[in-house]
């Protein structure tokens, strides 16, 4: 079986071999017979002395960089009768109308264009028009949908933080509920990479704002910061950064969180730690000189209240000192002070005193009466002589669950003592309201 084989010669100037950027030019092609050289017969695969000498064709192309030649040896021998001329490549008007070929040649080209000729052929208006103004409505556009997204985010993650630090509320004292509300909502939020800062910090805000300062809530956020793996330098840290946050606006909780803190952390590092929250809560007072003084004041005065509140709620038949003064930070003598001031007010609440606890007696209409029945005011009296009553419902009304007395103005019992109402004491139905003409309690 016969072969063909071609070897293809680049003859430039340069030793390497350079490629050729091709042009859409015709080509010429020279064939010429000519003597074979010393290795020339291994080009065909019969060789013989009397086998005609193989062609050559010559090709060349024009409007290249550097003049080159190409030539092309065939071990098919020549016709005797090919003249010696110039002849045309017959393949080479299908590489000049080539698409691709010219599409190539056009990427060339357009490579040579650069942006600083571009800039240099145009005008301002034209660098305005084409790249300014596109590039800024490009900038406003995805500015407008970063903070679009972002505000749906932020209102989503508000709206989840709020709804975990009211739970938690609603489960304090009750550890076991409050370590499976942080791991459901750590799990809500895992898409916020701060989620546990964030839940920490908007706990502990709602804290200091709804709930007063006792030994239970000291017990239930020191067992929050066990949850959250917090040491004693990062749990001051995160109050500090959170009462910053905060402000002057908001120093009562700023106080609250300072006790709090005061009574958790118990090394002298962790206590240090909460300084920028005292300098801040005195910086709300203009005599600085007084200011250190009246902060420890306000932080005592916390602990006593919280002391008192807890005995007030620990009932009333209490013979013995009430638990809790040691974690408020008082000592013995002042927690028996306060537990033996409460028993005297036989342990009465300030709710109580302010709501219950009453001896008046007062007639249907609310004027007050004496002991014997009779009005304290003569002015009173001469009037339930002169008026008589004839409504038949009274206006004077006795809670029968805890004696809490209501006192209604004629014609106002629809707003003031409606379907919803309950009683502010005990929180009774007003189904539990019985109506009386005067009551002692």
């Amino acid at each position: 079986m016969r072969f063909s084989l071609f070897v293809l010669l680049s003859l430039t100037t340069t030793e390497g071999f350079t490629p050729a950027r091709m042009a859409p030019h015709r080509a010429r092609v020279v064939v010429r017979q000519q003597p074979i050289g010393e290795f020339d017969d291994i080009l065909r695969e019969t060789a013989t002395t009397s086998s005609p000498p193989p062609s050559r064709r010559r090709i060349e192309l024009g409007n290249l960089q550097n003049s080159r030649t190409t030539v092309l040896a065939s071990s098919f021998p020549a016709p005797t009768s090919m003249p010696d001329e110039l002849t045309d490549d017959p393949f080479a008007d299908e590489l000049s109308s080539s698409e691709a070929l010219n599409k190539i040649q056009y990427l060339e080209d357009q490579k040579t264009v650069t942006m600083e000729s571009k800039l240099k052929s145009m005008d301002l208006q034209d660098i305005v028009t084409t790249m300014v103004v596109p590039g800024i409505a490009l900038f406003a556009a995805g500015r407008w949908g970063y903070n679009r997204v972002a505000g749906r985010v932020t209102q989503s993650a508000d709206a989840t933080l709020a709804a975990f630090a009211k739970e938690m509320l609603y489960h304090d004292g009750d550890f076991k509920e409050m370590e499976l509300c942080v791991k459901d909502y750590n799990k809500k939020l895992l898409w916020l990479p701060t989620r546990k800062d964030a839940m920490l910090k908007t706990y502990l805000e709602a804290y200091a704002k709804k709930k007063t300062v006792s030994p239970q809530a000291i017990a239930s956020i020191s067992y929050v910061f066990t949850l959250f793996q917090l040491n004693e330098a990062k749990a001051a840290e995160t109050l500090v950064a959170l009462c910053k946050k905060m402000g002057t606006e908001k120093i009562s909780s700023a106080g609250k969180l300072l006790f709090l803190g005061s009574r958790i952390l118990k090394s002298p590092e962790g206590k240090n730690a909460l300084t920028p929250i005292k300098e801040l809560i005195k910086s709300t007072y203009r005599d600085a000189q007084v200011a250190e003084t009246l902060v420890e004041t306000s932080q005592h005065a916390i602990a006593e209240a919280a002391y008192r509140a807890t005995v007030q709620a620990a009932g009333k038949n209490q013979k013995s000192l009430t638990k809790g003064w040691q974690a408020l930070g008082l000592d013995k003598e002042k927690a028996t002070q306060i537990f033996e001031e409460e028993a005297k007010e036989g342990f009465i609440s300030a709710r109580e005193t302010m709501y219950g606890g009453q001896t008046q007696k007062y007639d249907k209409k609310g004027n007050r009466l004496n002991p014997d029945g009779s009005y304290e005011n003569p002015e009173d009296a001469k009037k339930a002589e002169e008026e008589s009553s004839e409504d038949t419902v009274s206006n004077v009304y006795e809670c029968g669950e805890c004696g809490y007395t209501l006192f209604i103005a004629q014609g106002r019992e629809t707003k003031f003592f409606g379907e919803g109402f309950r009683c502010p004491e005990c929180g009774a139905s007003k189904d539990k309201f019985n109506a009386r003409d005067d009551v002692e309690d």
